[in-house]
């Protein structure tokens, strides 16, 4: 435990209740079905459980979305990300919304390990849902953006899935989103470092997995497409930027749509297309997103909307 544990355990209590109340002002998204709380392992963990969302009466297997929630590695959960996921799901897509152990009991190899986990649990139960498993995207945001980059890159190299001691998924995601993501924690920025102990343990610099902090250090040449999105409001737009730059460096295809100023008299915060989808400036996000994902699916010529 680090000095500044109690006040991150603090702050994301805090958190999370304005989480619920902001919940409470929403209501999903008409015609979209939800199966939720199925576990991905044989265990009691809630931290092991994820929701399944997509249209009623869904006829046609639909594109699948992973989704990894945010909350600076060591809170948050499914239950936050739902309205948005529902919002996903209503363009078309069947998503998945993910659980995983959180840091301070838990470390960034473990979330790594219950991603991989999920992503295998998905392969083989996808189809009891309309889910089209050739047609896979990958998305997360915060730390959840960060989570997603590393698990695309680990997907992607066998060097890296032989580091986390996680077996070759059967999933090839075809994109990935990341929204107002975390891309360096080894950088100048105070309030990122102080979520290192937590992470990695006290001794943080010397895990083996201290470098993969940065994104610069867990990219490979292979990784798919990325749509990043940033905001005026983003206290990470900085990493938006470096999570671009390195993807330019690899030659990987990428779009970063910086929302700043484009919406006059508001400050789009962090996540916004998350904390709340039903604003227009939160739809035009998330179609840019969906949109992104349909021009890399397999077949492309589908129209969801």
């Amino acid at each position: 435990m680090s000095f500044f544990t109690p006040i991150l355990k603090l702050f994301w209590k805090e958190n999370e209740k304005n989480d619920m109340k902001r919940l409470n002002r929403q209501t999903p998204p008409p015609g979209v079905a939800a199966k939720t709380d199925l576990s991905y392992e044989d265990d009691n963990l809630k931290e092991h459980l994820l929701d399944v969302y997509y249209p009623q009466e869904s006829f046609e297997k639909l594109p699948v979305i992973i989704d990894i929630h945010g909350g600076g590695w060591m809170a948050g959960s499914k239950e936050i990300n739902k309205y948005y996921c529902m919002s996903l799901a209503a363009k078309g897509f069947c998503v998945f919304n993910m659980n995983y152990r959180l840091a301070g009991q838990y470390r960034f190899q473990d979330q790594i390990e219950d991603i991989f986990s999920a992503f295998d649990w998905i392969s083989k139960n996808g189809k009891n849902y309309p889910a089209d498993m050739n047609n896979c995207f990958l998305t997360g945001d915060s730390a959840g953006g960060h989570l997603a980059f590393c698990a695309a890159a680990v997907s992607s190299s066998y060097i890296l899935r032989q580091d986390f001691s996680v077996g070759e998924s059967q999933l090839r995601f075809r994109a990935v989103g990341a929204v107002s993501p975390a891309a360096d924690l080894t950088g100048p920025d105070f309030i990122m470092n102080i979520n290192l102990p937590e992470l990695l343990g006290k001794n943080y610099k010397s895990s083996k997995y201290y470098k993969y902090m940065n994104v610069d250090h867990i990219a490979v040449k292979n990784l798919p497409p990325f749509y990043i999105v940033t905001s005026s409001g983003d206290f990470l737009r900085r990493h938006s930027y470096k999570m671009k730059k390195t993807l330019d460096r690899f030659g990987i295809e990428n779009k970063l749509h910086d929302f700043s100023g484009k919406y006059t008299g508001r400050k789009l915060p962090h996540v916004f297309s998350v904390l709340d989808p039903q604003p227009t400036y939160s739809q035009e996000c998330i179609n840019e997103m969906t949109d992104f994902f349909i021009a890399h699916s397999a077949t492309n010529e589908l129209a969801f909307r």
